[in-house]
């Protein structure tokens, strides 16, 4: 009778040791995932890198403020002939929300207007969804769609954690409905964008399209904000390491079609971050393709106060109204370099 105790008591301990031991290796996995320390600690495990099928959805340890993608957004709005009988040398992907129709209108009468220019530009406004809007709202922008043809629009949440989404959204559509076009510029709805310049100045449509091309505002050594209470918080359990690799400020950077192509394959195997521009440089080290560097002073993130002459002489410039965007344009355009040295 004692021994058959003994014996229970130690298929018992053999048991609990073995549940013991099968739950440490998990956590430990688990824990792997988050913690390298290098730039290499993006790519995801091969679990989560499956999209969910009928609604199903990621595994309980992908953490909240890590977007969920892959995953199979669907577009609401989408123009996928936009590109059908045409080769553009530059689709413009702009950034912005649902509910921002004056911008939209503003910039398809200044520089969004594909008319100006010597070569074929397209221009595309990338949106997502605000589930809280009515079907009427929803509706005004298909009738919008219909008129214009400009508006791409995924059924994601509509928020500035979302940028990344939105962003990702625009090199799927070149990837996938305008493969053959030359170049692509993502940019945001407060923005001014010398397209003239940066056609003629900066890619040249009579050379040759180059390969392995990012270029725009370099930012370098930047590190993600541990602090909660700030917009654009980010956990160590999303990103582990103390900086960001080298990127191009999301408020405008420029791109070959053949990147659009590499950055949306990476982008289905590493860990999507909510800062978005931060993102695409991290896409760039696991390409290890490094950004372009361009003249000094023709990519800008912040605001500068309209002087017609020194804005023939940039790309971009950041944070405007739709009244002073068209008050600019009316000058920049009519008058062009006039009276400029």
């Amino acid at each position: 009778m004692v021994n058959r105790r003994y014996t229970l008591l130690a298929l018992f301990l053999l048991f609990f040791f073995g549940v013991l031991y099968h739950f440490q290796n998990q956590k430990s996995s688990l824990i792997s995932i988050f913690s390298q320390t290098h730039f290499t600690t993006t790519k995801l495990p091969k679990k989560e890198n499956q999209r969910p099928v009928n609604n199903q959805t990621y595994p309980a340890f992908r953490h909240p403020l890590a977007p969920p993608y892959p995953y199979p957004y669907e577009f609401l709005i989408n123009q996928p002939d936009k590109c059908k009988d045409r080769t553009p040398f530059l689709v413009i992907l702009i950034s912005g929300r649902l509910n921002e129709l004056e911008a939209r209108n503003a910039i398809r009468a200044t520089w969004g207007n594909e008319s100006n220019y010597d070569v074929d530009v397209l221009r595309l406004f990338s949106l997502g969804f605000l589930g809280s809007v009515s079907d009427r709202t929803q509706l005004m922008l298909e009738e919008e769609s219909k008129a214009f043809g400009d508006i791409i629009q995924q059924d994601f949440m509509d928020t500035s954690y979302n940028l990344t989404l939105k962003s990702l959204m625009g090199i799927e559509w070149v990837t996938k409905f305008c493969p053959k076009a030359s170049y692509a510029i993502k940019t945001d709805n407060d923005m001014f964008l010398n397209v003239d310049y940066l056609v003629h100045k900066l890619l040249h449509p009579e050379l040759p399209v180059r390969q392995n091309y990012i270029t725009g505002l370099i930012v370098s050594g930047t590190a993600p904000s541990r602090n909660k209470a700030y917009k654009y918080y980010l956990p160590t359990e999303v990103y582990p390491n103390n900086t960001f690799p080298t990127y191009c400020a999301g408020s405008g950077y420029v791109f070959s079609a053949d990147m659009a192509q590499k950055m949306y394959d990476i982008s289905q195997e590493i860990r999507v971050i909510p800062i978005e521009d931060a993102f695409n440089g991290i896409c760039l080290h696991e390409l290890h393709i490094p950004p372009t560097i361009p003249p000094q002073g023709i990519f800008n993130g912040h605001h500068i106060q309209y002087n017609r002459c020194q804005f023939h002489k940039l790309i971009t410039a950041h944070q405007y109204t739709s009244d002073q965007l068209r008050s600019m344009w009316q000058d920049f355009w009519t008058l062009k370099s006039s009276g400029c040295t």
